[in-house]
């Protein structure tokens, strides 16, 4: 495959970014909605785009000048595709918000119930666990049906799109700074809470672990499917959509104040949502200085993890 940006954008590598993104905007408009035409104009503009990314991409294509290599390569294919950021993806706000009407609907039921039910969660039954659990699946397998119908599907893209490719520039302290600040988050709100005479509820009944079914299924849920199907939501399609319209910092508080707001269960957890949708802003950073799911995804795995073993272990 042939693939040279500046002559798919036709500017020259003296171009300026204004330049660029001119030429980036005229040839999407002009190009239909997932062409192959189209995604050839958002690969290009994702590696030139990008200040950071043009550079690394000006000094390959210097080292294969050098080497007697092409400059429309396989490799420069496979450059736009490992760097491609929000600032290329084709989803629009619009999708976005058709994408959030049936998780909030969901979330609106179950904060109403939990509001308008007295029940005193250390009463609940192992059935009562078991369907509460399986409601919380049925939200996660939402919001990944429709991260992927309305990022991959619709646009005939890959789960690439979605920020399963490799980290740009990425130092080998981030994963561990995003998780290090998503336990520092959450420690410094309970301690300041506790300081404030205010003992927070947590979301989770401590008599489910009783059960062994509700164990099993919390500790699958908690563990594999929510921070997956999280990270691929908020991180991948919400962050990366708002981002594209809005800016990097916009984007991430959008997408945290959802994450926040799609937690809420009964109003005694309400006082956690805060240090939630923070972390939310933790993991959408890590994802914007690195151009990848993976940092946040790990975040989000260990984050949990040790929530689980410590409910399980008190």
């Amino acid at each position: 495959t042939d693939f040279d940006p500046y002559r798919i954008l036709g500017v020259d590598r003296a171009a300026s970014a204004d330049d660029v993104r001119a030429a980036y905007e005229r040839l999407s408009a002009e190009a239909p909605a997932g062409s192959e035409r189209r995604r050839e104009v958002e690969a290009s503009y994702a590696v030139l785009g990008s200040e950071e990314k043009r550079r690394e991409y000006d000094s390959r294509l210097s080292l294969r000048e050098s080497r007697g290599m092409p400059a429309a390569s396989v490799e420069a294919l496979t450059l736009a595709g490992e760097t491609a950021g929000y600032e290329s993806v084709p989803w629009t706000i619009g999708d976005i918000a058709r994408a959030l009407i049936l998780p909030l609907m969901l979330i609106v039921l179950n904060v109403g119930a939990a509001i308008t039910t007295d029940v005193n969660p250390d009463d609940l039954t192992e059935t009562d666990h078991i369907i509460g659990l399986g409601f919380g699946l049925v939200l996660e397998a939402a919001l990944l049906a429709l991260a992927y119908y309305f990022a991959v599907r619709k646009y005939r893209g890959s789960w690439r799109s979605l920020g399963f490719r490799r980290p740009v520039n990425m130092r080998w302290w981030l994963p561990l700074a995003v998780l290090g600040g998503s336990f520092a988050t959450i420690w410094a709100w309970v301690g300041l809470l506790y300081a404030l005479g205010i003992a927070p509820e947590s979301n989770i009944p401590e008599n489910i672990y009783d059960f062994a079914i509700p164990v099993v299924m919390l500790g699958l849920l908690t563990i594999i499917v929510a921070p997956f199907a999280e990270e691929v939501f908020f991180r991948g399609f919400l962050f990366q959509g708002a981002a594209k319209r809005w800016g990097m910092w916009a984007g991430i508080g959008f997408s945290a104040f959802i994450f926040g707001l799609v937690h809420a269960g009964g109003p005694d957890t309400w006082l956690l949502l805060p240090a939630i949708a923070a972390i939310g802003a933790i993991f959408a950073w890590g994802f914007a200085k690195s151009g990848s799911i993976y940092p946040s995804l790990f975040a989000h795995v260990v984050f949990n993890s040790v929530s689980f073993f410590v409910g399980f272990t008190e």
